[in-house]
C-alpha cells in the first residue's frame, strides 16, 4: 500500500474506508440532550449496524455522551452488543420469531410484543430459563405497520396478567410522519389514550416511549418517559444538510491506478463518458459491491486535494474512475474523499461548508434517502473511528 501525501487515516486491509467521528457524535448526542427534561431517558437507535457507522464502535460513545438505552431490530444486533460487553439495557425494537426468543432472553435482551400470538412464546422461553421477560407492548396508533390495535390492548392485558414470568417494561408506539404536527398528534392523542387505560388497571409500564428524531426536536410532547433518536445522532437528516447536527460519517479511497487519454477514448463498462480533452483518469477501489448506488455513475464528485473532481463511467463492482485532470499534482496514493470533507476542515460543525460532500446529495439525486444510502455501506469497507474537536453544542432546535 502506497503511503498518502495527505494527512489522514488509512485500513491495513484495503483502501478504501468509512470514517466515523466519534467526536461529531457526541456532539450530537449533546443536542438532543438539550432537547429534553433531565428526568427524560434516551435510547440511541444503533439497529442496521447503527446506521452503517458501526454499533459497536458507535454504543460507547452514545453511552458516554448521554444515552441511557440502545435499540436495535434482531437478536443478532442485540446479541453482537452484549458480546461487545456492553450491559446496557437493549429493547429489539422488532417482534423476535419465536424460535430466537430463548437466545434474546439469555443475552438479557429486551423484547417487543407486537401481538397476541407473541405472548406463549416468550412464557414459555421465560419458564423453561427460569427468568423474567421484560417486553415493550407496541401500539398501532395509525401507521399500521407493526403493533397491536388499542382495541386489542385489554385482551393482551388479560393474558399477560396470566403470565408472572413477563414483565411490561414499556409502552411504546412508532410516529408515521414524525414532522408533521397534525399526523403526530393524532397518533399521540391515540398512544395516551391507550396509556390511560393500561393505568387505570394498575399496569403501567416503568418506561413510555414514542419521539422519534423529529418528533424530539420538533413536538416535546411526546416525549414522555424516554425519546428513540436515529438518525439525527449519526448527524444527517432524510434529504437535506442539517443546521443542527455534525455529520459524522466520511467515504475514502485511495488512487490505486492513472492513466491518461485522448480525445475520444471512453472508459468503464458500456462506454458511457468520452473525453472531449486530453484527459487523466484515476481509480480508487470502491464500488457498488461497497453499497455505492450505480445510479450515481457519472453524476457524483469526489474531493482530492481540497478540489473536486467528477466521477466519470458506470461505477464498476470494485472500482470507480475520476477525471483529475484539473489536478496534475495527484499521484497514486492520494485520497479521494466521496462524502465528508478534507482534513483541513475535518472540525467544521453543522450546516454547508465549503470542499465538503453531504450524503443528502447522493440521496436527493437518485430520489432516495440518506437511511438507505448509509446502511448500504456496511458491505466490505472497514470502518475507522476518529475523534475531531466540535465546539459545545447549544441549547437549540
Amino acid at each position: 500500500m502506497l503511503a498518502s501525501r495527505q494527512p489522514t487515516v488509512a485500513s491495513v486491509r484495503r483502501d478504501a474506508w468509512v470514517e466515523v467521528d466519534l467526536g461529531a457524535i457526541e456532539y450530537n448526542v449533546g443536542i438532543v440532550r438539550s432537547w429534553l427534561k433531565p428526568e427524560t431517558q434516551m435510547m440511541a437507535v444503533v439497529k442496521a449496524d447503527a446506521y452503517g457507522h458501526g454499533a459497536v464502535g458507535t454504543s460507547e460513545i452514545l453511552l458516554a455522551s448521554g444515552a441511557d438505552w440502545l435499540g436495535v431490530a434482531s437478536v443478532d444486533e442485540g446479541g453482537q452488543l452484549r458480546a461487545a460487553g456492553i450491559s446496557t439495557p437493549i429493547l429489539i425494537l422488532s417482534p423476535a420469531p419465536a424460535w430466537a426468543v430463548t437466545a434474546a432472553l439469555e443475552s438479557d435482551l429486551q423484547l417487543t410484543i407486537t401481538a397476541m400470538s407473541q405472548v406463549n412464546d416468550i412464557a414459555e422461553a421465560a419458564t423453561k430459563l427460569q427468568r423474567i421477560a421484560l417486553v415493550h407492548v407496541k401500539i398501532d396508533t395509525g401507521m399500521h405497520r407493526l403493533g397491536l390495535l388499542p382495541s386489542k390492548v385489554p385482551e393482551l392485558l388479560d393474558e399477560l396478567s396470566r403470565h408472572p414470568q413477563i414483565k411490561i417494561k414499556g409502552l411504546s408506539s412508532h410516529l408515521a410522519k414524525a414532522d408533521d404536527e397534525e399526523c403526530t398528534n393524532f397518533q399521540n392523542t391515540q398512544f395516551k389514550q391507550v396509556l390511560k387505560l393500561v393505568e387505570a388497571r394498575g399496569m403501567r409500564p416503568d418506561i413510555v416511549h414514542l419521539a422519534s428524531s423529529d418528533a424530539t426536536r420538533l413536538f416535546s410532547d411526546t416525549h414522555h418517559d424516554m425519546v428513540r433518536p436515529g438518525l439525527i445522532l449519526y448527524g444527517l437528516e432524510s434529504r437535506t444538510v442539517s443546521n443542527l447536527v455534525k455529520p459524522a460519517l466520511s467515504v475514502r479511497g485511495r488512487i490505486n491506478h492513472m492513466q491518461d487519454l485522448q480525445i475520444g477514448d471512453s472508459v468503464g463498462y458500456n462506454l458511457t463518458w468520452t473525453a472531449e480533452r486530453p484527459t487523466r483518469i484515476a481509480s480508487i477501489p470502491i464500488g457498488y459491491a461497497d453499497g455505492i448506488d450505480r445510479r450515481l455513475s457519472n453524476n457524483m464528485d469526489g474531493l482530492l486535494q481540497e478540489q473536486r473532481v467528477k466521477q466519470i463511467g458506470l461505477i464498476s463492482m470494485d472500482q470507480m474512475l475520476f477525471d483529475i485532470t484539473d489536478v496534475p499534482q495527484a499521484q497514486e496514493g492520494d485520497v479521494i474523499t466521496l462524502i465528508g470533507t478534507d482534513s483541513k476542515n475535518a472540525s467544521a460543525g453543522p450546516g454547508l461548508h465549503p470542499h465538503t460532500l453531504y450524503l443528502s446529495t447522493w440521496a436527493n439525486s437518485i430520489d432516495t434517502i440518506t437511511y438507505e444510502l448509509a446502511c448500504r455501506l456496511r458491505a466490505r469497507m472497514p470502518r475507522i473511528y476518529t475523534r475531531h474537536f466540535v465546539a459545545p453544542p447549544r441549547n437549540t432546535r
